[in-house]
């Protein structure tokens, strides 16, 4: 089970630089086109980019995710710092949001932080409990912008 006394902790910064190839797998991955040229130009096109209003090549909505876990020294790095049981995790719970655009090319410095540990007891009358972590991340650009944070829910079961 988590170490509650790891409430509060921060992990070392990470940077990374966002690079166009991995905003296209990704946007790939998520559209559920078998074809490359059936996902959104945004992702893969500077021109079509610029052309729809933003700076450069854009990272799709659900693309932090990919970054958060980066930090920390990845999925097993967060897992092995908080003292998580692998084999019980269920990942439920991300939400984004958007202070600023990430584009291709940027480099990110992204800081994670446990903001709350707390127990539910299961709703089937078995008396078992699960364990929640929260964890938050946020990301800055090169110009120290902050342009996203996001808010992770781990669930041991």
């Amino acid at each position: 089970m988590a170490d509650k006394s790891k409430l509060g902790y921060e992990f070392p910064p990470h940077r990374l630089e966002v690079e166009k190839g991995k905003i296209a797998e990704f946007a790939m991955a998520v559209s559920q086109k078998d074809v490359p040229e059936d996902v959104n130009p945004i992702y893969t096109d500077e021109a079509a980019a610029k052309k729809a209003g933003y700076p450069g090549i854009i990272i799709p909505p659900t693309f932090p995710t990919n970054v958060m876990f980066r930090t920390g020294g990845g999925l097993m790095g967060v897992v092995n710092a908080l003292g998580i049981d692998l084999a019980r995790l269920l990942h439920t719970e991300e939400e984004y949001e958007y202070c600023g655009s990430v584009c291709a090319g940027d480099a990110l410095t992204c800081k994670m932080k446990v903001v709350d540990m707390y127990d539910k007891v299961r709703e089937d009358d078995s008396g078992k409990s699960m364990e929640f972590t929260v964890v938050e991340t946020e990301m800055r650009n090169q110009r120290g912008e902050l342009v996203i944070k996001a808010r992770s829910i781990l669930v041991e079961r």
